[in-house]
């Protein structure tokens, strides 16, 4: 069946069957819509960013992120902070609430990520594991960054 197709189409064909698992998805109980996540996950690796450097990370404009940052300020999932050498700024920080939340969310998406990889033997799992972060560094290298 492979042999005729090409090693691309048979690419697409595998990344369109993981698309449709959706396996980045949050779990139905969850709080808050996946852009107030995102929001959430970019606050917790850059702690202290402005609403500008967040609109940048997000690639969205920041009257879009100001939206989102208002609800997860006033629902107590971020807090601003004063900045004590720029009184303009409004640094953002996670609170404990949303410290909480993604961890729960990481802990569903190993467990998500268990479910995936079951289906190989452990050194089958390193093997492909090895060559997805090869792929991904080797496109990371040559793809523009404006993509």
């Amino acid at each position: 069946m492979w042999s005729l197709t090409s090693p691309e189409a048979r690419m697409e064909a595998l990344l369109r069957r993981l698309a449709a698992l959706r396996l980045m998805r949050l779990p139905h109980d969850c709080e808050l819509s996946p852009p107030l996540v995102a929001i959430l996950y970019w606050v917790s690796q850059s702690p202290g960013c402005g609403v500008q450097e967040l609109a940048e990370g997000l690639k969205v404009t920041p009257p879009t992120v100001s939206v989102g940052v208002r609800r997860l300020v006033k629902e107590g999932w971020l807090e601003r902070r004063h900045d004590p050498v720029d009184k303009r700024a409004k640094p953002l920080y996670l609170t404990e609430k949303s410290e909480t939340l993604l961890e729960q969310l990481r802990m569903h998406q190993r467990a998500t990520f268990k479910v995936f990889l079951a289906g190989l033997e452990s050194q089958e799992q390193e093997t492909f594991l090895c060559l997805l972060d090869k792929a991904l560094s080797a496109i990371e290298k040559t793809m523009p960054e404006s993509l």
